[in-house]
C-alpha cells in the first residue's frame, strides 16, 4: 500500500502540470492581428466622402503646408517642395540645387461607403529635370511626417477650415 502511495506521489506533479500545461494553450489561443489596410507610409479611412471632398481636402491641407502640387501619374496626386539644407546634406545633392521633398497620393476604394487615403514620401534630386532625377523613397525618415499629413487631410474633412483662418498656422 505504502508502495502505491509513493507511486502516485511521484505521478501526480507530473499529471498537474501536464494537466496546467494544457490548460494554458486551451486559454490563450492564437489570435492573429488584423491586417493592415496600407502598406505605404502613411494611410487614413475616410468614410462617407466624395473623391472630390477628398481631393479638395488633400490640397487644402498640402498647399496650407507650403507644397506645390506636381505633374502626377494614373490616380495619383503629387505634392512637393523645396528640402531643407541638412536634406541637402544628408542625401548628398547640395551640389546640384539640393533635395525636394515629394508626396504621392493615393486613393482607392475600401467599401462603398469607405475609401482609403495613403501616401508614400520621397526625397528627390534634380527634380526639375526628369532625365536625370533621382526618387529615393525614404521609410522611417518620413513616416510620422507623412502620417501626420493624413490626419490632418481627415481632420480638414471632419472639420473644413476657412482658408483665412489657416494664415498664422504654418
Amino acid at each position: 500500500m505504502m508502495n502505491q502511495i509513493m507511486q502516485l506521489l511521484r505521478v501526480t506533479p507530473l499529471c498537474l502540470l501536464l494537466l496546467a500545461l494544457a490548460a494554458s494553450m486551451l486559454t490563450s489561443g492564437c489570435r492573429s492581428t488584423k491586417p493592415p489596410v496600407s502598406n505605404r507610409m502613411a494611410s487614413i479611412v475616410v468614410t462617407n466622402q466624395s473623391s472630390e471632398q477628398i481631393d479638395a481636402a488633400i490640397r487644402a491641407v498640402f498647399t496650407h503646408r507650403g507644397y506645390e502640387e506636381s505633374k502626377a501619374e494614373d490616380a495619383e496626386i503629387v505634392f512637393q517642395k523645396p528640402g531643407s539644407f541638412m536634406n541637402g546634406v544628408v542625401y548628398s545633392d547640395w551640389y546640384n540645387g539640393g533635395v525636394w521633398e515629394r508626396i504621392k497620393i493615393y486613393q482607392r476604394e475600401l467599401h462603398p461607403t469607405e475609401t482609403v487615403v495613403e501616401c508614400d514620401g520621397y526625397m528627390v534630386s534634380g527634380h526639375d529635370d526628369p532625365l536625370f532625377q533621382k526618387e529615393k523613397r525614404e521609410y522611417g525618415t518620413k513616416k510620422g511626417h507623412c502620417q501626420k499629413l493624413m490626419n490632418e487631410v481627415a481632420q480638414e474633412l471632419k472639420h473644413p477650415a476657412d482658408p483665412a483662418s489657416r494664415q498664422g498656422e504654418k
